[in-house]
């Protein structure tokens, strides 16, 4: 198959230019593993291993079974100090060759040098496209901005993919990926054309053959459709976007109290409540980040057909739009 090069290929050394998004709970070692095979950047979540010693084990498998570039999330939850393990958790990608580091939720200005000592690259992930250029002050080798269609967390202000991934190419010198509704070949080729070099898929990849979810929660994706999402949490101000179920409207109902807080809300938001959920295969309780484009997904396949088939459509869409020049 024809291939498409940008710079975010070109400085991984991957075959095509897309890349998994953190998934908490959801970006296990065989999904990361079968998309880094498949060509694109697989990537696991430090939240998914509270115990180093399984996180260093989980990093050597991955770096066992592919020779391909991998990456890891970091999280850096605003207000929520990690202290030491923080360090910990770099070091030990560092040791294991991981790739790439993807950190979200904070500047990463005082990880970046760490993370350069061991020659992995910083991709920091961004709602806004100001938060695109402190990324790129820090240090960050490349930035991933999400749009409000997105799964998990948007930025409050809601705006568009459309608008932050192109703003956010046009301000950035580093290369730009853009995510937030794509899971297509034509959402690529309209990140490529908004000036991205790259794409940041999600919700696709959740109902990935090896995705650890439950089948119910994949069929949950395929029956439903872009008006089944819906923002919760922002009464404490970590706004998230979310499948509309069970789980979902009693989170809205406790943010209805005054000066609702977090312990509120955790014995519905939190994330042991998903990840049982998500091996229980029920779909009415926890929260399970989903974006918009689920409207657009309709069956389960292993990781490399969905890349392929992506690939594929971008290739087509980007002839048919040639083929529209005329003179």
């Amino acid at each position: 198959m024809r291939r498409i090069e940008t710079r975010f290929t070109r400085m991984l050394g991957l075959r095509y230019p897309i890349m998994c998004g953190g998934m908490q709970n959801a970006a296990n070692k065989e999904l990361a593993v079968a998309i880094s095979e498949a060509g694109g950047l697989g990537i696991t979540n430090i939240s998914m291993y509270p115990d180093l010693d399984e996180f260093r084990r989980t990093i050597r498998w991955m770096r066992e079974q592919t020779e391909k570039p991998i990456a890891v999330n970091i999280s850096m939850i605003p207000n929520v100090d990690m202290g030491e393990k923080l360090y910990q958790y770099l070091t030990i990608c560092g040791e294991e060759c991981v790739d790439v580091i993807e950190t979200s939720g904070k500047d990463p200005a005082d990880l970046i040098p760490i993370i350069h000592s061991y020659g992995m690259k910083c991709i920091h992930k961004v709602p806004m496209p100001r938060h695109a250029l402190r990324a790129e002050k820090s240090g960050a080798d490349m930035v991933a901005i999400v749009g409000s269609e997105a799964a998990g967390h948007p930025s409050p202000d809601l705006i568009g993919t459309i608008v932050v991934a192109n703003k956010a190419a046009r301000s950035c010198s580093v290369p730009v990926l853009a995510g937030g509704g794509i899971c297509d070949g034509r959402g690529l080729a309209a990140a490529l054309a908004l000036g991205a070099e790259g794409v940041v898929i999600g919700t696709r990849f959740l109902t990935a053959a090896e995705c650890c979810i439950s089948t119910n929660h994949k069929d949950w994706i395929i029956e439903h459709t872009e008006r089944d999402t819906i923002l919760c949490q922002r009464a404490i101000r970590n706004m998230v976007r979310v499948a509309h179920n069970q789980a979902a409207d009693e989170c809205l109902k406790l943010e209805e109290k005054e000066d609702c807080t977090l312990s509120d809300l955790m014995p519905v938001i939190a994330g042991s409540v998903g990840r049982e959920a998500y091996a229980t295969g029920n779909t009415s309780v926890g929260m399970f980040p989903v974006g918009q484009n689920i409207g657009l997904i309709n069956d389960v396949k292993g990781a490399s057909e969905i890349i392929q088939e992506i690939m594929e459509e971008a290739l087509e869409t980007i002839d048919r739009l040639g083929g529209l020049v005329c003179s």
